[in-house]
């Protein structure tokens, strides 16, 4: 099990909050823009996928280190 700092605790939460910041202003941008259904789900599918890459990352590296 790994356990997280407490510095780890606050770098995730700055994460989560970065990520919701940037999916409200992808589709806040979307709106402005007058963007399609389809172009908005594109652009939110890549990022969510890419967030979702990076959290991965880093909860597998963080438990390969406390191997």
């Amino acid at each position: 099990m790994v356990v997280w700092s407490d510095t780890e605790l606050w770098v995730f939460g700055a994460l989560v909050g970065m990520v919701l910041l940037k999916l409200w202003s992808v589709w806040h941008v979307s709106v402005k823009a007058k963007a399609d259904r389809n172009g908005r789900l594109i652009f939110l599918g890549l990022i969510i996928g890419l967030t979702l890459f990076g959290v991965g990352a880093k909860t597998y590296i963080s438990m390969m280190m406390g191997v």
